[in-house]
């Protein structure tokens, strides 16, 4: 609505989406067409899930595309969200660290976090003032509060008790998940929090970056996002988004820089990955990228060696950021146009707007590859028979035995992530709708997403099997499953593709991955269980494939595909529309609800094991 008081027409109408209820949740949350969840509507709905009825009411999935809208149920169900809520009683409630166990963990983000997420806390001016929180506190005390002290703790408890055997992970699981580990100083944090929204610090945003990875890390996603906002509303309170005047010291400025590109990042993270739209404003002029050489090193507060000529500990943090700015653009180009498409049809109900999409991304694949170029040597892993580095090869990794385990994860990290967002930029061209033209534009980024897919898929399993680099890492687990799913989308929606076999022996790589981080949380051990059966109605539908070809391998399958172009219906049989589908094909699956199965997995965890019913008080002590 203008000034006028006249409604006036959105730029763009925006791409499809889905409404999901999570487990327990008593409201629904929307998701955009680059989440993940909405590539499980859309595959939910191609193998003729009945999305509208079949599933509980706890679960529904729907497209929000045309004009239905969801009735909202009266529930008075509580969501998993209540076990991270801000203590009522400050100390008196919760099970808390004595000193010793609390500098363990502290310890552990100095080789984590810090170095491998977010290089926003001055390290050594944090040690000064955690030791100053002991100072005059009388025997048998707690020390004195620290939201940001608090969160520290909070994440390297999740992280280090996911990085162990559920055998092994003691008393500050309390008989819960990992991913959940650490939430009373998690809860403890966000008390202290409240009362600084008035007037917020650094701190106060330091604390709000490093909470959304907190409860990312414990699949509550519509948190993160709530807490991403807090972030961004707290920057600009900050001033962050104004580079600061020239008197003042270059520590200052670059510390200033630090935090509003770790904003960025948390805000492009979050809008990607939930298909939501960003909150800080593109159009606008920002600070430049904050230094990673030596002289910026020294200052930082950590005093870490220089890993070449040219590179530093703050390297990483530079080129994720601007891994995460180019690959941001080429989402919003992505999805920024405007189609003009009729009430209850998709982009992928036309194959001339799906081709004119993936035209439009060649200047920023173009700028991708770019970012690859000039990344330094010094951040990238070796491969086996001189195989190519942030590529699709498929080469092993040669780990460098003797760098330290933080320079290892980096290099990790970057190229895991560069493959993730890669995924899911080409993903949308994976049509389950109509069959791509064969050496299409279109086709060959489909392709390339399945080819990352299965790149990551390598790297992950082959560093879980050989090193302790991703052990109790969530987002490496989350990028996974990620994967997987798309990997399967690919086979059931081109059973008979030339790239079927890479992909299929591809998600065999998932379910160890699984099978790794299963061993320490749930949330995987549950997505296992889901790709298990996934691949048991692939491999039947691959089988039933080629025994109605023939013995042809998957080349020569494709070859014989249906006319491109030609819509098909939904269904395991899709892609065999022009010949006789035997009954037996046509009826093989017809209660393989994955939608319902599928929209559980890394989103709340599993509630009825995380729900410990109502907080009470415990009163303090150790965990051990």
């Amino acid at each position: 609505m203008n000034i006028e008081g006249h409604f006036v027409m959105p730029r763009n109408k925006p791409w499809d989406g889905a409404l999901l209820r999570p487990a327990r949740s008593p409201h629904v949350a929307w998701f955009g067409p680059s989440s993940l969840y909405f590539f499980i509507h859309r595959l939910g709905v191609f193998l003729s899930t009945d999305v509208e009825h079949a599933q509980p009411d706890h679960m529904l999935l729907r497209s929000t595309g045309g004009n239905n809208v969801l009735a909202q149920a009266k529930t008075t169900s509580e969501d998993a969200s209540h076990l991270l809520r801000p203590l009522v009683n400050g100390n008196k409630s919760g099970v808390f660290l004595n000193p010793i166990q609390e500098e363990y963990f502290v310890n552990l983000f100095w080789q984590s976090y810090h170095t491998s997420l977010y290089a926003i806390i001055d390290e050594a001016e944090f040690k000064k003032e955690y030791q100053a929180l002991y100072l005059d506190v009388p025997v048998g005390y707690t020390r004195k509060s620290s939201a940001l002290v608090d969160i520290v703790v909070a994440m390297c408890m999740q992280y280090r008790a996911s990085s162990l055997p559920s055998s092994h992970q003691g008393n500050i699981v309390e008989e819960n998940d990992a991913t959940t580990a650490g939430r009373w100083h998690y809860r403890r944090a966000q008390t202290l929090l409240a009362a600084e929204m008035e007037s917020p610090t650094i701190s106060t945003l330091q604390c709000h970056l490093l909470s959304a990875v907190y409860v990312c890390g414990a699949s509550f996603h519509n948190m993160a996002d709530s807490i991403c906002g807090q972030a961004v509303r707290t920057a600009y309170m900050l001033g962050l988004h104004i580079d600061p005047p020239l008197d003042s010291t270059e520590k200052e400025r670059q510390v200033r820089r630090r935090l509003w590109w770790a904003v960025y990042v948390l805000d492009s993270k979050v809008g990607m990955k939930l298909g939501r739209p960003f909150l800080l404003n593109g159009s606008f002029s920002m600070p430049p990228f904050p230094d990673d050489q030596l002289g910026a090193s020294v200052l930082s507060g950590s005093t870490f060696a220089p890993i070449s000529g040219d590179a530093t500990w703050l390297s990483f943090s530079l080129h994720h950021l601007k891994l995460f700015k180019t690959m941001r653009d080429a989402h919003t180009a992505l999805y920024s146009h405007d189609f003009g498409l009729g009430q209850h049809k998709t982009i992928w109900d036309d194959p001339t707007l799906l081709a004119k999409v993936a035209e439009s991304l060649g200047p920023h694949i173009q700028a991708i590859e770019k970012w690859v170029q000039n990344l330094p040597g010094a951040l990238k892993t070796s491969r086996e028979s001189d195989g190519c580095v942030l590529s699709t090869d498929g080469t092993a990794l040669v780990i460098e035995q003797y760098a330290p385990l933080w320079l290892q994860r980096q290099r990790l990290l970057l190229e895991l992530e560069y493959h993730h967002m890669s995924v899911n930029l080409y993903r949308p061209f994976i049509s389950f709708k109509r069959v791509p033209v064969a050496e299409s534009l279109v086709e060959r980024l489909a392709v390339e997403s399945i080819n990352h897919a299965i790149e990551l898929s390598k790297i992950t399993q082959q560093a879980l099997s050989s090193t302790a680099i991703l052990n109790g890492w969530h987002e490496a687990f989350q990028w996974q499953w990620n994967s997987a799913i798309t990997l399967a989308g690919f086979i059931l929606a081109n059973p008979c593709h030339a790239s079927v076999e890479p992909a299929r022996s591809a998600i065999g790589l998932a379910l160890s991955v699984f099978g790794t981080f299963g061993q320490s949380f749930e949330l995987a051990t549950n997505a296992e269980t889901v790709v298990r059966m996934l691949c048991t109605k692939i491999d039947t539908l691959m089988s039933a494939s080629s025994q109605s070809y023939g013995q042809k391998g998957p080349a020569e399958l494709f070859m014989q595909r249906i006319d491109p172009g030609v819509e098909v219906p939904n269904g395991f049989a899709s892609e065999m529309a022009h010949k006789p589908t035997s009954p037996e094909l046509t009826n093989q699956f017809p209660e393989f609800d994955f939608t319902e199965m599928a929209v559980g997995v890394d989103f709340w965890a599993n509630i009825d094991m995380l729900d410990i019913g109502d907080i009470g008080p415990f009163g303090e002590s150790s965990v051990y």
